[in-house]
């Protein structure tokens, strides 16, 4: 699957871990790497989906859609299929929006 970022500073961070160790917990850093790596790995959003890794949980209350990766209790690796509703399990682009807290009555962001 092809991976793509929201921004150049999510970019600049995901494809430099070095970089991002400055920036996060060294666990987080571990995690987020292995997610990077099975999304990469994947044919489609679908084959993905279908093995579980990280919990991708669909996330409500955005515009499109989103899914959200477990990267610590509450940190999450969220990330935008770019296709339509109905064909997200054969979506083969995805978008790295960043890392976030998004637990509780805020956002947290540490990457975005």
């Amino acid at each position: 699957m092809e991976i793509i970022y929201a921004n150049r500073r999510v970019e600049k961070y995901f494809l430099d871990f070095r970089n991002m160790q400055k920036k996060l917990p060294m666990d987080w850093v571990r995690a987020i790497k292995k997610h990077i790596n099975h999304l990469e790995a994947a044919a489609c959003f679908g084959d993905f989906l279908q093995l579980g890794l990280g919990r991708p949980e669909q996330l409500t209350g955005y515009e499109k859609i989103r899914y959200s990766l477990r990267v610590s209790g509450n940190v999450r690796l969220i990330i935008e299929p770019q296709t339509e509703p109905g064909e997200i399990m054969i979506c083969a682009v995805v978008e790295i929006e960043g890392v976030s807290d998004y637990h509780g009555s805020k956002e947290t962001w540490y990457i975005s």
